[in-house]
């Protein structure tokens, strides 16, 4: 964004929240490629496949230049900040698409770029760059709520043992998180290994999730959990991006619906009741806006506070928003004919992702008292 500077909030100076040129050609790119793939039937065609998305979209995707956004240009990549990924995750949560953007490719993609080793790079980074080959960051377990360390995941002379839930379905690769002699640490482990067993399943918002078992499964020390604190903190960005998106959109479709909507001859719109709750939710989203973009420019001390600050709460408006966009609609807002049935479901899943609103407002009030806020 042009002309922000994360202090500005604080000086109470005025903040140009404008994109550049760059930025605003990467919104409208994202913008034509969900207009050219989303008609009104597509996206439960896309969903109703094994994997859960298209998989030529994704392709597209790593064709328009998507998949080499947050990867640095070492390796090829744009070397894209937050803000490049809020764009794009925004247009593509209004879009409602369905491809596993966030997850796959600024969250595990990134990881890989910066940590694969040396011997594996030649044949993996540009296969995932180029969209040939998947990778997936494996960190939940039964019971650990949102927890990275402390699993139930053990290395021990470069094998694994132990079991994942909740990971991205289709990946050739897993990022896993496993403690070890040195702690808690992440391993590459390939999908094809002996002594993997896996099974697909659905997810609330229709996507394919992976439960995963290894037994003594050959796995490759790649760093510990701090190497990609920093990458997951871009991954809560874009996750709070593709939220503030889908609430746009749902709020957007509710609103035009209850100006034509009629009952007693004239449009529920018109009813002062739900001229208040949807005023209330317009603030809502636009707060929500607000803290995406201050989790967006926070930099040093003031970035974990800020990104764990905005989580927690867009979670919780977006849910609610949701909520109300279906009671809006009545009995038909959980249709598969509407949108806002499938933006709240995919809102449910979003708002829990690496942490729910309980567990990121923890983690605020941690950081604030490691930057010696409170």
């Amino acid at each position: 964004m042009a002309g922000a500077s994360p202090g500005d909030f604080d000086r109470g100076k005025g903040v140009d929240f404008t994109l550049t040129d760059d930025q605003q050609m990467l919104k409208t790119l994202v913008e034509r490629f969900v207009a050219d793939r989303y008609d009104a039937g597509a996206r439960a065609v896309y969903r109703a496949t094994a994997c859960g998305y298209s998989a030529r979209n994704m392709q597209m995707l790593a064709e328009m230049g998507l998949f080499a956004l947050a990867w640095p240009e070492s390796e090829g990549g744009l070397e894209g900040g937050p803000i490049e990924i809020m764009t794009v995750m925004e247009a593509l949560g209004r879009g409602l698409a369905v491809e596993p953007v966030l997850e796959t490719v600024f969250v595990a993609g990134a990881m890989l770029a910066r940590l694969c080793p040396a011997e594996l790079r030649g044949e993996w980074l540009e296969a995932v760059l180029h969209g040939r080959r998947r990778v997936a960051f494996a960190f939940a377990e039964h019971g650990a709520r949102f927890a990275l360390t402390g699993g139930g995941t053990r290395a021990q002379a470069g094998r694994l043992s132990g079991g994942k839930t909740m990971v991205a379905a289709g990946a050739d690769l897993w990022i896993v998180t496993a403690r070890d002699e040195r702690g808690d640490s992440l391993y590459l482990v390939r999908a094809d290994a002996t002594g993997v067993a896996t099974r697909d399943y659905r997810l609330i918002d229709g996507s394919v999730a992976s439960e995963l078992v290894f037994d003594a499964v050959a796995a490759t020390r790649i760093g510990d959990l701090a190497a990609i604190e920093g990458l997951l903190d871009s991954g809560r960005i874009g996750a709070m991006a593709e939220m503030v998106g889908i609430m746009s959109r749902i709020f957007d479709e509710t609103l035009d619906y209850v100006r034509n909507r009629k009952q007693f001859g004239v449009a529920i719109g018109s009813f002062q009741a739900i001229q208040h709750r949807l005023a209330d939710q317009y603030a809502a989203l636009e707060l929500s806006r607000s803290q995406l973009y201050r989790a967006a420019l926070a930099e040093g001390t003031e970035r974990a506070a800020a990104i764990a600050g905005a989580k927690s709460f867009i979670a919780r408006r977006a849910i609610r928003l949701g909520e109300e966009c279906i009671q809006f609609h009545g009995g038909m807002g959980v249709s598969d004919e509407l949108a806002i049935g499938h933006g709240h479901k995919r809102l449910m899943l979003l708002a829990s992702l690496f942490g729910d609103a309980h567990h990121e407002a923890a983690r605020y009030a941690e950081a604030l008292e490691r930057a010696g806020g409170i």
